[in-house]
């Protein structure tokens, strides 16, 4: 049971970490140029599906945009687009949460803005579905129309590739990274990999660019390759978060779960409030027997998930495998009722609380 959301969790990462380097990079002393800083190209792209055919009336969007939805054209602005926003960062992560939103709104346009680790289980099912299509992709974007709509083709990336050209290295380099990172979360593997070829061919010493090289290699088993990119990385910024996680996912790989310990424990007090990096800590920790350590962090992450109105009974799973671990029977009996409360919780995930209320408190501990 341990298994399913950690190695969920695993899958994500190999996709976004790559993805960290947009907020980290456009927080360094030479700003970015606003076509990667801000999603300037994807409100291009809104204020031509705002003017066009058929009318627009409703906008599904990620947290990512929030920050810039005062931006938006009338025809998106209207309905008050922020009041939403909670619903709509769970209903990323639950595509049947998702679904019942759809009902209610009946969405226009999908606005996928951020790290696509972030909305990976709603990307999977629009990609499937056969009601929307996907239309616009940038490096910082990508955007969803019900059908019919012109789908997005993979010729579109030399023209987007050119808007940057009059840009400097660095930011060529960069966009081509971010475009990569997109297109993996969409399976096109190809593609991505044709553009870090051309971000390192641009910039050899790039880190960014070796990192998402890292985050390919992974992604399709090849760890030795994944070790040595993300090593390279880390020769060129030995501070750089994605790297950092990208590294510790191939020490995991290979059974040397203390050396990717130190290096998680680098990355958490780098980025505190990220998501992944917690996730890849708690998984972590688990594997190299640092319980106190994993029990911190999955009460973080569990603080998280509820104040973002996420569900997190499987969080409370873990925890309480971890207190049982050491020998906290009363914290574990606590954390194994919690997660029993959650209805979202898997048949495994629902047993496996259930044994563990029985082993510590006899079957009467698990009756309820």
């Amino acid at each position: 049971m341990r298994r399913s959301v950690f190695a969920i969790v695993a899958a994500l990462l190999l996709l976004g970490l790559g993805g960290g380097a947009f907020w980290w990079w456009s927080r360094r002393e030479v700003p970015l140029s606003p076509e990667l800083a801000t999603p300037k190209l994807v409100l291009e792209a809104l204020r031509e599906v705002a003017e066009g055919t058929p009318p627009v009336h409703s906008l599904f969007f990620t947290p990512a945009a929030i920050p810039f939805l005062k931006e938006l054209p009338a025809a998106f602005v209207r309905e008050k687009p922020e009041e939403r926003a909670a619903a709509f960062a769970s209903a990323a992560h639950h595509p049947g949460a998702w679904r019942a939103l759809d009902r209610q709104y009946r969405f226009d346009v999908l606005w996928l803005m951020g790290d696509p680790a972030e909305y990976r289980p709603l990307l999977d099912h629009l990609r499937k579905s056969p009601d929307w299509v996907l239309t616009y992709l940038d490096p910082t974007s990508c955007l969803y129309r019900r059908r019919p709509a012109t789908a997005w083709k993979a010729g579109a990336l030399e023209e987007m590739k050119a808007r940057f050209e009059p840009l400097p290295v660095r930011d060529r380099v960069l966009a081509r990274v971010h475009l990569a990172q997109r297109l993996a979360a969409l399976d096109e593997a190809e593609a991505a990999r044709a553009l870090l070829d051309e971000a390192i061919a641009l910039d050899g010493d790039s880190c960014p660019a070796w990192t998402q090289l890292a985050c390919h290699y992974g992604a399709v088993g090849r760890w030795d390759e994944a070790l040595r990119a993300s090593t390279r990385a880390l020769e060129e910024d030995p501070d750089y978060p994605p790297a950092l996680a990208a590294q510790a996912n191939a020490f995991y790989a290979f059974g040397k779960f203390n050396e990717a310990l130190r290096l998680t424990r680098r990355l958490v007090v780098a980025t505190p409030e990220a998501g992944s990096a917690l996730y890849l800590h708690a998984r972590v920790t688990h594997a190299a027997r640092a319980y106190t350590e994993e029990i911190e962090v999955l009460e973080r992450i569990i603080a998280i998930a509820e104040a973002n109105r996420l569900p997190a009974g499987s969080w409370y799973v873990y925890l309480g495998q971890a207190y049982a671990a050491t020998g906290g029977g009363e914290a574990a009996v606590k954390a194994f009722r919690k997660a029993l409360e959650d209805a979202t919780l898997t048949r495994s995930e629902r047993e496996f609380a259930l044994k563990g209320l029985e082993w510590i408190d006899g079957p009467a501990g698990g009756a309820g």
